[in-house]
């Protein structure tokens, strides 16, 4: 990718945060630095402890988080590119969630069926950071919440 090119993983709605009208601050960025951390720490440990399952859950989990929603496209191929791992893993953890009736997946489509569920598959995995996130930054904006800038403006007030 080009220097300031982006890129976006699944379908949706995508707001520039920085751009020529709004240049968040010093303060923010650090947030947003320490929060993005955490998050990469806990992904290492993730990856380092957990099962396919619980690493699947987690990632369904941040998903859903950033679609703002139940529905997610998301194929097999994608989800073993994202965790590292052989498509027929994938297969089999997602076979063992839906077994749990915590999720219900189609073809190109995972819908999260139970939430809460999925957090306990995570095995601790899920939580931490998005809680540090919220507490730096505020909720991840959406489309019922406004968008990103939003978020910004409300960091750069703490």
């Amino acid at each position: 990718m080009k220097r300031f090119e982006t890129a976006a993983d699944v379908i949706g709605n995508a707001v520039r945060v920085f751009s020529p009208e709004h240049q968040p601050d010093r303060l923010f960025l650090l947030r947003y630095a320490q929060s993005l951390s955490i998050q990469t720490e806990f992904t290492a440990l993730a990856n380092a402890r957990s099962n396919v399952e619980q690493r699947l859950a987690r990632w369904l989990l941040m998903c859903a988080d950033r679609v703002h929603g139940d529905h997610l496209n998301l194929t097999h191929e994608y989800l073993s590119i994202m965790l590292g791992i052989r498509r027929p893993g994938v297969t089999v953890a997602i076979q063992l969630l839906e077994g749990n009736g915590l999720i219900r997946a189609n073809r190109g489509v995972v819908i999260v069926r139970d939430r809460g569920g999925l957090v306990a598959a995570s095995a601790g995995s899920y939580g931490v950071p998005e809680a540090e996130y919220e507490r730096l930054i505020g909720k991840i904006a959406g489309p019922a919440q406004g968008n990103l800038l939003a978020v910004a403006s409300k960091a750069n007030s703490h």
